[in-house]
């Protein structure tokens, strides 16, 4: 009986229902087809954007690196001094060079053992000289190409500071009239530099390239600058050690996009005899901040 009475209430329910249906197309009103509700499956975090963390180099030696200072026109040795000791680095300035005393420092310097122990390398040279060279504190000479000093640091020349931040800060007080413009500063490709002592790798032994890891910023300014009674020190260098001071946490290609642009605000309200100008040219990998991190 139970099954029965179940068998005609079914049946029942399948009338009515069909009335229903008639009822509503006679009335005008659609036959709605209720669709099933979807629900969302949530997505595996193996498809979710990861937040990959910038990579730096590293800079946790103490000291960070030799911060080599020649100061061939001594109005900026001080701060220079004060701001990369502060940075943690070991100081070595000097001051009113020749040009061989330059190339023999250079030489000297590229050949310290030291650098296998530590983070980086700084050098800040300020000097007169022409477009493409610095002439130390001689009157009448040829000059020492810009471009050599960057030689004496690459990976081939230098093994010990490969794969390490390279970082050269120049202030060169142009002589020549008409060579501020000259943008053709830095060649990429060249033989390196003769009579440098150093132990060739072997072929295959690194991947990174003898010019990678470069910070290479160059700032040229007219040379009557530092004829007037009252000289004073490199607006340039000034900027530099004012930001490296206060925002030493920063990275340094950001840095560096402030200092061009107090640069080139006080470029806008002085005469073209006393304007600096900035050139920056890096072959950096990786994020690089000038403080231990």
């Amino acid at each position: 009986m139970c099954t029965l009475h179940r068998t005609c209430h079914l049946r029942r329910e399948r009338l009515q229902n069909g009335r229903s249906k008639e009822h509503r197309l006679l009335m005008g009103q659609p036959d709605i087809k209720r669709e099933p509700v979807k629900t969302s499956i949530q997505e595996s975090e193996a498809f979710l954007p990861q937040h990959t963390p910038e990579e730096r180099y590293r800079m946790q030696s103490k000291p960070l690196g030799i911060c080599l200072i020649i100061d061939c026109v001594g109005n900026d040795t001080g701060i220079l001094r004060d701001t990369f000791t502060s940075l943690g680095y070991e100081v070595q300035s000097f001051l009113y060079l020749s040009v061989d005393d330059i190339i023999k420092v250079l030489h000297k310097v590229a050949r310290m053992p030291q650098h296998q122990d530590y983070d980086s390398f700084v050098c800040v040279l300020v000097s007169r000289g022409g477009s493409q060279s610095v002439f130390g504190v001689d009157e009448t000479h040829s000059g020492f190409p810009l471009d050599h000093i960057r030689r004496l640091f690459m990976g081939d020349v230098c093994p010990s500071l490969l794969g390490k931040p390279k970082i050269f800060f120049i202030q060169n007080y142009v002589v020549s009239e008409g060579q501020l413009e000259d943008s053709s500063f830095l060649e990429v490709d060249g033989p390196s530099v003769k009579d440098v002592e150093s132990k060739a790798r072997q072929p295959g032994a690194c991947t990174i390239h003898r010019e990678a890891d470069f910070f290479w910023s160059l700032c040229k300014a007219d040379v009557s600058l530092l004829k007037r009674p009252s000289s004073s020190s490199s607006l340039y260098l000034q900027c530099l050690c004012e930001k490296l001071g206060r925002e030493r946490k920063c990275s340094l290609l950001e840095l560096h996009i402030e200092l061009n642009s107090k640069v080139y605000d006080w470029n806008s309200r002085v005469s073209a005899k006393k304007r600096y100008y900035v050139w920056l040219q890096h072959t950096l990998r990786k994020k690089l901040i000038l403080s231990c991190t």
